[in-house]
């Protein structure tokens, strides 16, 4: 099992690129399957921690990206994204994201956010409820009203998604998806 991991891990191109958003740009991690992210699976968006970026992700973007296109953005003032004027509020980030989502063409989304994320999370799905499908998070942060998205609380400690090994959580993960 572990050498089929490591197999279908190393299939996955993970690349990085900047997108443009409100704030000027965003730097964006992604994983594609190794069929470029044709006839994949629904794309799934990780929204990192206060502390963190989107490269926090990409233990689980190797894993989850084997049948799904994977964006791991660092939020507006986080690692090498642009930030607003001020410190970045809970809804500059998910306006931020909901421009990535225009500049990627994305139709619709599964979003996983951890800490401060799962918060952006939570906005982004109240602001665009037809393109988010589901919402997973890990973190202690609840929902203000309770989203019309499927909704999954993987663990309250942030680094599970970040420590190795990731794969349990990967299963847990992709059960809740393709359910």
């Amino acid at each position: 099992m572990a050498a089929k991991m490591r197999k279908a891990a190393t299939a996955v191109s993970l690349r990085r690129t900047y997108v443009d958003c409100r704030y000027g740009q965003l730097h964006l991690a992604t994983a594609f399957p190794p069929s470029g992210g044709f006839d994949e699976r629904t794309a799934l968006l990780y929204l990192h921690d206060e502390d963190g970026t989107g490269a926090d992700f990409k233990a689980c973007a190797t894993l989850l990206g084997t049948d799904r296109s994977v964006y791991a953005p660092d939020l507006p003032g986080s690692g090498a994204s642009d930030a607003p004027a001020g410190r970045p509020t809970i809804s500059n980030c998910a306006a931020a994201a909901a421009d990535l989502l225009d500049q990627l063409r994305l139709r619709e989304v599964d979003v996983i956010g951890c800490g401060r994320g799962a918060l952006v999370a939570f906005e982004l799905a109240a602001m665009r409820p037809r393109e988010i499908r589901r919402l997973l998070y890990v973190g202690k942060q609840q929902p203000a009203a309770t989203p019309s998205q499927p909704l999954l609380h993987l663990d309250e400690d942030c680094a599970t998604l970040t420590r190795e090994p990731v794969g349990l959580q990967v299963a847990k993960i992709r059960e809740f998806l393709d359910a």
